[in-house]
């Protein structure tokens, strides 16, 4: 009898940037409101900011303020206003729905099939990269390996193929949804994973470029095997690494 499972990590990375703040600050003054009874500094007044929503549309402004907006330079982002405190209320956020898929028996020349799905939010105005690595190829204690699909012609970690003959064997993967069609052409292209056993890098395999929140996408792990592909119970390691983009 043989028997598959595959286990699953996942990890954030999450950037993080430090400010070298000199010791002896210069004085610095906005605008300064005098009367008999008050003294007031500050670099703007306002009219209105806020939070504005309707049935079809949410609105964040700052009005009153002199150049409220978002600044871009080369290596550099401003963002000049009150209504961008929401961006930091939005937290990078990543899930895997099922972390341990049990293939059972398998049978050979017929594919078998797993999924999972993932779910990725990112803070306001930034994307992210999915990537994934196996620690190695689907096998055995004793080494036996099931090996990675070359799919019916060709494909690669980082090409996907289409994989539609029962007369193709090995092990790979398909993900459809958001952010994944520069990857997989549909739901019938597959690739093999990259693996830390022959010192392969992770391969990104979902990517979108501004913010998102609750993006999904499928994943489908399949294996089709040969009548002459040893008996027994074949596992591997699978992470899954999502970078937020800054």
């Amino acid at each position: 009898m043989m028997k598959t499972k595959i286990l699953f990590l996942f990890f954030l990375f999450l950037g993080i940037c430090f400010l070298e703040i000199p010791k002896i600050l210069p004085k610095i003054f906005g605008q300064t409101f005098d009367s008999a009874t008050y003294h007031i500094d500050f670099g703007n007044f306002n009219m209105t900011s806020g939070k504005k929503t309707s049935a079809n549309y949410q609105l964040t402004d700052t009005v009153g303020q002199n150049a409220p907006g978002k600044f871009t330079s080369s290596g550099f982002v401003v963002k000049s206003g009150f209504q961008y405190i929401y961006d930091s209320l939005e937290k990078f956020s990543f899930a895997i729905s099922d972390l341990d898929l049990d293939f059972g028996s398998l049978v050979p020349g017929v594919g078998s099939t797993q999924t999972n799905t993932i779910t990725i939010t990112t803070p306001s105005g930034k994307g992210y990269e999915i990537l994934a690595i196996a620690n190695h190829p689907l096998q055995t204690i004793n080494s036996s390996t099931i090996p990675d699909t070359n799919c019916d012609t060709s494909c690669s970690i980082s090409t996907s193929g289409a994989w539609t003959q029962s007369s193709k064997y090995g092990f790979g993967f398909n993900a459809t949804g958001d952010g994944t069609s520069s990857y997989f052409t549909d739901s019938t292209y597959f690739r093999p994973f990259a693996a830390t056993s022959r010192s392969e890098q992770p391969i990104t395999f979902m990517s979108e470029n501004s913010a998102v929140k609750d993006h999904t996408a499928t994943l489908t792990y399949k294996i089709n095997i040969s009548q002459y592909q040893s008996s027994g119970f074949y596992e591997n390691l699978i992470n899954l690494i999502a970078i937020p983009k800054y």
